[in-house]
């Protein structure tokens, strides 16, 4: 049986990666997968672009992001406890920071998957995490070294573009592999009979009346 995870929580009701969106997908979701990245001040921010109004997130503090977000209040967005969030998460690290990956491995719970295209941050912090952990592809390139990871770590997760799940060259292990970003309707059912672990949509509310 696949998980449904919510992309970015309920994007088409809520803004994506806010907190209401996320714990408003749990309704339908078993997970929801959201991006985080860290600001000036060492605060965990949920936010997927690298920019607001061309202005790195990287570089503001949270009171000037909260400046820069007219109407939408920041506490939608700032992560500063693992209790704010109802269900499972694959918290996905935007940028390879170490004081990121080691932020976010302190807020997971033990069945959160912590994820990034960054792979060297996984595999260089992967022993101090309690979480599960993955890395995404979106390559078929990358397919390659990808299962001689799966050979190697057995807990690893893999977090796919959902194109690659019909590549000739995949042969990652179904039980540890969440494709992204499926919404359609034929390919979500088709993608449930497979058995991948997770499929990951911008529309569980709608997808979870094919799982039933």
């Amino acid at each position: 049986m696949s998980y449904i995870f919510g992309h970015r929580g309920l994007p088409h009701v809520h803004p994506e990666n806010s907190l209401d969106g996320i714990n408003k997908a749990f309704t339908y979701a078993e997970y929801v997968e959201t991006d985080v990245r860290l600001t000036k001040d060492n605060n965990l921010i949920l936010f997927h672009d690298p920019y607001i109004n061309d202005y790195l997130i990287q570089d503001l503090t949270v009171n000037e992001i909260e400046l820069l977000l007219p109407g939408i209040s920041i506490d939608q967005f700032l992560l500063e406890s693992r209790e704010q969030i109802k269900g499972k998460v694959n918290f996905e690290i935007k940028t390879n920071e170490d004081v990121l990956f080691q932020k976010v491995s302190s807020i997971a719970n033990k069945d959160d998957i912590i994820s990034s295209f960054h792979w060297e941050g996984i595999h260089n912090f992967k022993d101090i995490f309690t979480s599960e952990y993955g890395i995404i592809l979106n390559n078929e390139d990358d397919l390659f070294e990808a299962k001689a990871l799966s050979n190697h770590d057995e807990r690893m997760f893999f977090m796919v573009e959902k194109g690659l799940v019909n590549s000739r060259n995949f042969d990652l292990p179904k039980e540890r592999t969440s494709a992204w970003t499926v919404n359609d309707e034929s390919e979500f059912k088709r993608l449930m009979e497979i058995g991948l672990f997770g499929i990951i949509t911008d529309i569980p509310d709608t997808m979870q009346l094919y799982k039933k």
